[in-house]
């Protein structure tokens, strides 16, 4: 490890104050550029029953009972070009307001490093929003650490308003068979694809904050949407519909209109005002731009971090859960 780190502050695991964490989160992050995200403690308890999560992977930085700094790993599978690779997703990388400068966040972005390769990760996964920070920072801190960190893909995004809708019946329980067949399908034909256990599956489909899943069948023809809504950090604060998984399965082209279609009233009637799809290139996109979405300025970068061998390299498209 470098000298330059070896007067940095002291380490430990994150002590489960949630509530603590929320406030840090809002209070440091309401400095973006952009509006960010509400990171609420109901969101971040839920994010930590992610199955396989481990506290160890997330170091924090205290004075007292203070949190000053904060970072979390969650585990992820991939398949890279036909072999499977064991990630720890960094995410949440936090500086309290007022410890600007301190090296904190560039303290913790190191130690994630260490502990997620001494828990037996192959690499780690972070996303960078273009203009902040921290996207400044990734190579830096990667020269500094001295590891094999590239950014892999940019992710850009279509978003939309929702028009208030009425209440609807609730969707369909989940078909979590369905979601596993639909999913398994792509590493054969996108270069980086997240695989998911059951036990992943189900909290994605059912069990996390705010989610929605919705399936479509016709004449045996099927296909998934997911998603959830979280609040973003706005005065008040407005419900949005983050799209997750773009499974068209192999719906015909009405179908898949109407199914996201559905999909949105859905997300309407439980009170998202917007909805927002990352581009991953890894599904046809064409019944969202039918549906009134348009791209944004937002632009968020992947940055893929190795210890193995491999070498990361830009991507044409990617499956993956932009957390």
């Amino acid at each position: 490890m470098p000298a330059s780190t070896s007067a940095r502050p002291a380490i430990t695991e994150f002590r489960g104050n949630l509530p603590q964490l929320a406030a840090v989160i809002q209070s440091a992050w309401a400095a973006n550029k952009e509006v960010p995200l509400l990171y609420t403690e109901p969101f971040l308890r839920s994010a930590f029953e992610y199955p396989g999560t481990d506290l160890r992977l997330a170091p924090s930085i205290y004075s007292g009972d203070d949190l000053l700094a904060f970072v979390a790993g969650f585990p992820r599978r991939f398949q890279w070009n036909g072999r499977q690779l064991n990630l720890a997703l960094n995410t949440f990388l936090t500086a309290a307001a007022g410890t600007r400068g301190s090296g904190y966040g560039l303290a913790l972005w190191g130690a994630f490093q260490e502990r997620a390769r001494a828990a037996g990760f192959e690499g780690s996964l972070n996303f960078c929003v273009e203009g902040d920070d921290m996207n400044r920072m990734a190579p830096a801190a990667a020269r500094i650490f001295r590891l094999n960190t590239q950014s892999i893909f940019s992710i850009e995004y279509l978003v939309r308003f929702l028009r208030p809708a009425e209440d609807l019946e609730p969707a369909p329980e989940t078909d979590i068979d369905l979601f596993l067949e639909l999913t398994s399908a792509l590493p054969k034909r996108v270069p980086f694809a997240r695989i998911w256990t059951q036990e992943e599956a189900i909290w994605q489909c059912r069990d996390r904050s705010g989610t929605i899943a919705l399936s479509a069948c016709h004449a045996g023809r099927r296909g998934m949407l997911t998603g959830y809504i979280m609040q973003v950090a706005t005065t008040p604060p407005a419900n949005t519909l983050l799209i997750e998984d773009i499974l068209w399965g192999d719906l015909e082209d009405t179908e898949r209109k109407e199914l996201l279609h559905r999909f949105l009233r859905i997300a309407a009637s439980r009170g998202a005002q917007s909805a927002s799809c990352p581009v991953l290139n890894y599904a046809p996109l064409e019944p969202f731009t039918a549906s009134g979405f348009r791209r944004s300025k937002r632009v968020l970068h992947t940055y893929l971090t190795t210890w193995n061998g491999a070498e990361p390299e830009a991507l044409s498209s990617v499956y993956l859960d932009v957390f």
